[in-house]
């Protein structure tokens, strides 16, 4: 399955800016372990302190990236729910609580990484070997319907986004 398989009935359009970012060619796999290279090499690269903000109400560089590592485990969380059949409407999640619950501290930028790995390769995992009846199956979460295939492109094309936000206004 790849990017190009996707139909825009799998996904509210708003995700579309995050889809769009992968390459159309890539398979799940290929995209998950692209986006964690590029994520680990990014975050690594990174000289400035990580409780750097460009305005006094944004977000810190290291809250970004947790933003990047929370959303990727509520995306796993519901790949799992629609990859095993529950057709319980999910609630959706609240980012800015999500963040304000972690504090307003600089992470240590090894802790960042440790965390980014071990979620991607949970990620990995869950999708490792899955048949491909399971990755068409759909589930409703936040009101809006989405496949479970379509989960792993969005996760990777959000990572993306908010690296390429980091680069615009943090760097």
């Amino acid at each position: 399955m790849t990017v190009k398989s996707i139909t825009p009935q799998e996904f509210n359009p708003y995700f579309s800016r995050y889809i769009d970012l992968n390459d159309p060619d890539a398979t799940i796999t290929q995209a998950l372990e692209s986006s964690l290279q590029v994520s680990v090499d990014f975050i690594k690269s990174i000289d400035k302190p990580l409780d750097y903000r460009y305005a006094s109400n944004k977000w810190t560089i290291a809250q970004v990236i947790l933003h990047n590592i929370d959303t990727e485990r509520v995306f796993a969380y519901r790949a799992l729910r629609f990859m095993r059949g529950d057709q319980t409407d999910l609630a959706g999640f609240d980012q800015d609580v999500f963040i304000e619950g972690c504090g307003d501290y600089a992470f240590a930028k090894a802790s960042l990484l440790q965390s980014i790995i071990a979620t991607r390769e949970a990620t990995i995992a869950l999708y490792k070997d899955m048949p491909d009846e399971f990755l068409i199956r759909t589930g409703t979460a936040n009101g809006n319907l989405m496949s479970v295939r379509v989960i792993p492109f969005l996760i990777a094309g959000h990572h993306k986004h908010h690296e390429m936000v980091i680069k615009e206004r943090y760097l």
